[in-house]
């Protein structure tokens, strides 16, 4: 893998911002993909709930960086002359920080569809890929778009690990912000990390003010209530879009004849739903089970014969360990167990009585909203060569910010007329009436 030197100069990093905020993208991408097909499968077929949604759950239990030195490994194997292998290890990584809470986040909107719109899906003969369009998308759009931001900040934090890789005796590298932060910080160059987190920090507040801003706005419309909220966003950008001329003409020109094509082509593809399809006869169907079936069959055999030799390839390993080193290792884990858990309290403390002020404060909510999301997509691993003493003394840092936004997604959907249930002078209160 020919050998990348990363270099400190201030000229460099409007470069490396591109590389990284390139790496992201294609990892959102990617998450988006898996989102958008895994947890479709999961909602719809009940057989695969039962084997993927234990898995997926296992799956964002598992740290990030331990698929780091073997997907890295591998990669580099794959390419051994180019760095196409660290690019492809470095978007693997990312995408691992971006794809569970997203597909949870879609996989519940499924499975939460309003019962009316989808007996109207039902009656109206929706094709499969329209349902989708029309129904199942528009209605987990809100929540999608918000851990979608919650994935993003994610992934900024494993940014750092993700472009400058040290395994065993082996250190790989990538331009980009994360590996320019590193370096500078393994150098002790103050001003290059001042330099590197002031790109980082302009970086976010660009792609909220220009992409997740006008994208909260406009999936404001997506949002199922009886009553308009008084806080609704808005997004400067996303008027100047609607109201651009340019905009309109390739609307009109490219994209709606472009989804007159693709509708039409899957229309063809795709038969209406309860479609009469030739019943095969009877001697046929009782000598020749469904391909289905028997391909359902061969798949739980081989994912049986795989959990197997997976438990019997643990246990080989795990007896080789003797009882010193198991009492480490729990000592170890208890340790980590009882730090995470401080953090996690210390950001409850305070996170679940501000996340619920700002979300039912609408003036607030539109000033903080915007702050929050900013310093939550900050991490840590950027910050922390700066703010070393500060950290160690105040122990948290992601998990209360990453709480905040989770307790603004929570109380932010709450429709209009519960807000008014709450509000003061009104007769209701949490746990019953006022009186």
């Amino acid at each position: 893998t020919p050998a990348v030197t990363i270099d400190l100069s201030p000229s460099v990093l409007p470069a490396y911002a591109g590389y990284s905020l390139l790496r992201m993208m294609l990892a959102y991408v990617l998450s988006l993909a898996f989102t958008l097909i895994y947890g479709r499968i999961a909602a719809t077929n009940r057989r695969a709930e039962v084997v993927m949604v234990p898995l997926l759950d296992i799956l964002q239990s598992i740290p990030i960086l331990s698929f780091l030195p073997a997907v890295t490994l591998a990669l580099v194997a794959a390419f051994p002359h180019s760095n196409i292998g660290l690019e492809l290890a470095s978007v693997i990584l990312i995408f691992t920080s971006q794809a569970w809470n997203m597909t949870f986040s879609f996989y519940h909107s499924e499975r939460t569809l309003p019962t009316d719109l989808q007996e109207v899906s039902t009656v109206t003969r929706l094709r499969p890929w329209r349902r989708f369009l029309v129904l199942e998308l528009p209605s987990s759009m809100i929540g999608l778009i918000w851990n979608s931001m919650m994935s993003w900040a994610g992934g900024w934090f494993f940014l750092m690990a993700s472009e400058q890789l040290t395994i065993g005796s082996r250190s790989f590298q990538l331009p980009g912000l994360g590996s320019y932060l590193q370096a500078a910080a393994n150098a002790g160059n103050t001003g290059a990390i001042l330099l590197g987190l002031a790109a980082l920090v302009a970086l976010i507040v660009l792609l909220d003010l220009l992409f997740w801003r006008p994208l909260v706005a406009w999936a404001d419309k997506f949002k199922v209530e009886l009553s308009s909220g008084a806080d609704t966003p808005h997004s400067p950008v996303l008027d100047a879009l609607r109201r651009s001329a340019l905009i309109a003409l390739v609307n009109r020109k490219v994209f709606r004849p472009l989804g007159r094509l693709l509708a039409s082509l899957l229309d063809r593809l795709q038969p209406l739903p309860g479609a009469s399809s030739p019943e095969p006869l009877p001697a046929q169907a009782s000598r020749f089970p469904p391909v289905r079936k028997v391909a359902s069959w061969v798949f739980v055999f081989l994912l049986g014969v795989l959990a197997l030799f997976g438990l019997w390839s643990m246990v080989q390993l795990l007896v080789q360990v003797n009882l010193g080193t198991w009492g480490t290792l729990l000592l170890a884990a208890f340790a980590t167990w009882l730090r995470t858990l401080a953090a996690l309290l210390i950001g409850v403390a305070w996170t679940v009585p501000a996340g619920v002020a700002i979300g039912l404060a609408p003036k607030w909510s539109r000033r903080l909203q915007p702050v929050v999301q900013v310093i939550a997509s900050i991490p840590a691993t950027a910050v922390f060569p700066v703010l070393l003493l500060a950290l160690v003394g105040l122990p948290g840092g992601l998990s209360r910010w990453g709480l905040e936004c989770q307790y603004r997604l929570g109380v932010r959907p709450i429709p209009g007329p519960h807000h008014e249930h709450i509000r003061p002078g009104s007769q209701y209160r949490f746990g019953g009436s006022g009186s």
